[in-house]
């Protein structure tokens, strides 16, 4: 049994990102794309952003260290990187995460919005005039 049909939003997995064998977080199912998972990246280092969650209830996860979940750093991996399931975020943990993933996508979403308004003015301004 492939382990995408297991993996379920809020487990923690041993997977393959790039060379590096590293706990990830399964921040979504790939919503139909049956190959692929939505990961978030889970490291010992030290919250760097306001979008890194500190795990208060890491041993639970099944975690070594002392953990932060790196909200801004999704990524989707092939599902065959998935090498083993070595636990779960317990509820608390869950909603800070999942609460934190939302707030960075609109805060990303804002930030496109604001960029895109500035493009679309300075090609307005570059616009040949049309004259008759």
């Amino acid at each position: 049994m492939n382990l995408i049909d297991e993996a379920q939003i809020g487990d923690i997995y041993l997977a393959y990102e790039g060379t590096k064998v590293r706990p990830v977080l399964i921040a979504s199912d790939g919503l139909g794309i049956d190959i692929d998972v939505n990961i978030a990246r889970v490291t010992s280092q030290k919250q760097r952003s306001e979008f890194d969650v500190l795990l208060k209830h890491w041993k639970e996860a099944g975690l070594t260290k002392l953990s932060v979940v790196r909200c801004s750093k999704t990524n989707f991996i092939n599902s065959t990187n998935l090498i083993s399931k070595i636990g779960e975020l317990n509820e608390d943990d869950y909603n800070a995460v999942f609460d934190k993933i939302i707030e960075f996508n609109i805060a990303n979403k804002e930030r496109g919005k604001k960029r895109y308004k500035e493009v679309e003015k300075v090609r307005n301004q570059n616009k040949p005039k049309l004259t008759r």
